[in-house]
C-alpha cells in the first residue's frame, strides 16, 4: 500500500486528521497524524507520520508506507518514525543557503572584472541569518582585481566553493596593497573545490616585485581543500593568526626559478595541519615563522622548492624574541636537484627559541642539502657570521627514520652559533648518501650538541656530548 503524503494540508501535531465530506464517504482506517513543516531560505520540507489502527505510515519526500498488524510493531515503528523526523529536522535546519556569483552579475569570461559581483555574493553570504552559508564559483574563468572578503560574519561556517578558475589581473599598477585576495576576520571559512587560483605573476618575477596571491588574517578554524594554486607574483598562501587551520589535498605550482614564490607561509598561528598536498615552487614549500606552535605537516611532497623551513628567526634588526615550538613533520618526500630538505634557519645575534621539533619518516630523492640547521643565516651576505655571538636557542630536535640521496656530498649541515645554542639534537636511523658516485657523503657541523644512533655518514666528529 502506497499513499501520497498530504503536503498540501496543514496538520496539528497530535490531533486527529480532519476529513472532508468526500473522504467520509470512503471506507478508511481511523488514525492520528503527526506532521512537521520546515521552511528555510531555500525550500519547504514536509514530514508526515500517520498512525492508523491497522498500519503506520511514515512519509517524507520519499513516501514510505508499511502495513503492520501487530500493535507492538506499530508502536515500535512509530518511535522509529519520530526519530527519523527529528533527524530530518536537524538535517534541514543545517541546510546552507547558496549564493552563486553568476546571480550577482559575474560574467565569467576571464576578461571582465568580476570583483564587485563576488563582493555582492560575499556580503549576502556573510550577513545571512543562518549558521551556515555557501558561496559558489561555477566552472568558468573569473578575473578579479585586488579584493578583500572581510568579516566578522553572521554564519559560523561559510563554504567558498570554487569549481572554476579565478585569475588575477596582469596590470601591476592595481596592486598597491600587499595582497591579491585577502580573507580577514572570518571564522569557520572553508575554501574548497576542484578549481584553480591563478596569480598570473610571471611579469613580476624578473624585478622581484608583487604581492601574495592568497592571504588569510585572523581566520580561526580555516579549511583549505582540493584547489590548485599556480603562478603568484610572490607567495601562494599566507596564514597569519589562523588558529586551528587545516590544509588538505591542495596542489601548489610555480617554476623553480620564480623568486619568493613560497608555497605556504604560516605566522602567529597555532594548531595548524597541512596534509596530503603537493608543492613545487621557487622558494620554500612551507615556511613557519615566529609565534607558531603545534604545526603538523604530514604526507606532503616538496619539489622543486627550498624545503620545509622553520625561520628565518631572530632578525637582530627587529628586536623581537621569536619562538617556534611543537612542529612535527612526518611522512614527507622531497625531490629534485634544486630542492632543499628540512631546515631550521636563524640569524646570528638574534633572540628567541626553537624547541620540540620532530622529523620522522622522511625521504629525499637527489635533493640539495637534505638536513640543515643554520644559525648563520644571512640572506644578503652582509653579516659578520662569527661564532661565539648570541643566537636563537634550539633544543629538543629529533630526526628519525630518514633516508635518501643528495645531489651534493654535504648531506647534513649542522651549524650552531655558540657552544650552548643547540642542545639535545637527536638523530636516529638516518641514512643519507650522495647520488654522485665519484663523491663521498659527509656532515658539516659547528658547535653541535646531541647524540646519534645508526646514522650514516657518521657524526662522531660532530658530537660534543
Amino acid at each position: 500500500m502506497v499513499q501520497n503524503c498530504p503536503h498540501n494540508k496543514k496538520f496539528v501535531i497530535g490531533k486527529p486528521k480532519e476529513e472532508n465530506k468526500e473522504d467520509k464517504q470512503k471506507p478508511r482506517a481511523q488514525g492520528w497524524v503527526f506532521a512537521m513543516t520546515h521552511r528555510d531560505a531555500q525550500a519547504t520540507y514536509d514530514v508526515v507520520i500517520v498512525l492508523h489502527t491497522d498500519c503506520v505510515v511514515c512519509c517524507d519526500d520519499r513516501i514510505v508506507s508499511i502495513l503492520l498488524t501487530n500493535m507492538k510493531d506499530r508502536f515500535s515503528f512509530f518511535i522509529l518514525c519520530m526519530v527519523t523526523l527529528s533527524s530530518f529536522s536537524n538535517t534541514t535546519n543545517a541546510s546552507s543557503p547558496l549564493y552563486d556569483v553568476m546571480n550577482f552579475g559575474a560574467v565569467g569570461d576571464g576578461k571582465t572584472d568580476d570583483s564587485q559581483a563576488f563582493l555582492k555574493a560575499w556580503n549576502e553570504a556573510c550577513n545571512v541569518q543562518q549558521q551556515r552559508a555557501t558561496l559558489n564559483v561555477p566552472a568558468r574563468t573569473f578575473l578579479l582585481n585586488p579584493i578583500e572578503f572581510s568579516g566578522p560574519c553572521v554564519p559560523t561556517s561559510i563554504e567558498f566553493q570554487v569549481a572554476g578558475k579565478i585569475i588575477a589581473s596582469t596590470n601591476k599598477s592595481l596592486f598597491d596593497n600587499n595582497h591579491w585576495i585577502l580573507f580577514s576576520y572570518v571564522k569557520g571559512l572553508t575554501l574548497t573545490g576542484s578549481g584553480t587560483i591563478d596569480g598570473q605573476g610571471a611579469g613580476s618575477w624578473q624585478d622581484r616585485t608583487g604581492v601574495a596571491a592568497l592571504k588569510f588574517y585572523t581566520c580561526p578554524n580555516l579549511v583549505l581543500q582540493g584547489l590548485t594554486h599556480i603562478n603568484p607574483q610572490k607567495a601562494h598562501i599566507i596564514l597569519t593568526k589562523c588558529d586551528g587551520a587545516n590544509i588538505n589535498s591542495i596542489t601548489i605550482t610555480a617554476p623553480e626559478d620564480s623568486p619568493n614564490t613560497d608555497g605556504i607561509d604560516i605566522a602567529s598561528s597555532n594548531h595548524v595541519q597541512v596534509q596530503n598536498s603537493k608543492i613545487g615552487t621557487g622558494d620554500d614549500c612551507i615556511a613557519i615563522s615566529a609565534r607558531c606552535s603545534f604545526i603538523n605537516i604530514t604526507g606532503v611532497t616538496c619539489g622543486p622548492g627550498h624545503g620545509i623551513s622553520i625561520g628565518s628567526l631572530g632578525d637582530p634588526g627587529s628586536g623581537d624574541f621569536d619562538t617556534v615550538s611543537e612542529v612535527h613533520v612526518r611522512s614527507c618526500n622531497f625531490t629534485g636537484t634544486n630542492t632543499t630538505g628540512i631546515r631550521i634557519k636563524t640569524w646570528q645575534g638574534g633572540q628567541g627559541e626553537v624547541k620540540k621539533i620532530t622529523y620522522e619518516d622522511i625521504m629525499f630523492d637527489n635533493v640539495r642539502n637534505p638536513i640543515v640547521i643554520d644559525q648563520f643565516y644571512c640572506p644578503h651576505n652582509v653579516c659578520k657570521n662569527n661564532t661565539g655571538t648570541s643566537a636563537v636557542a634550539i633544543s629538543d630536535v629529533s630526526y628519525t627514520g630518514i633516508i635518501g640521496t643528495s645531489s651534493g656530498d654535504e648531506v647534513m649541515s649542522l651549524n650552531c652559533g655558540t657552544e650552548s645554542s643547540c642542545n639535545n639534537i637527536v638523530l636516529d636511523d638516518v641514512h643519507l648518501k650522495t647520488s654522485d658516485p665519484t663523491k663521498t657523503a659527509f656532515v658539516r657541523c659547528v658547535n653541535f650538541n646531541g647524540r646519534a644512533s645508526n646514522v650514516e655518514p657518521s657524526l662522531d666528529q660532530c658530537l660534543n656530548s
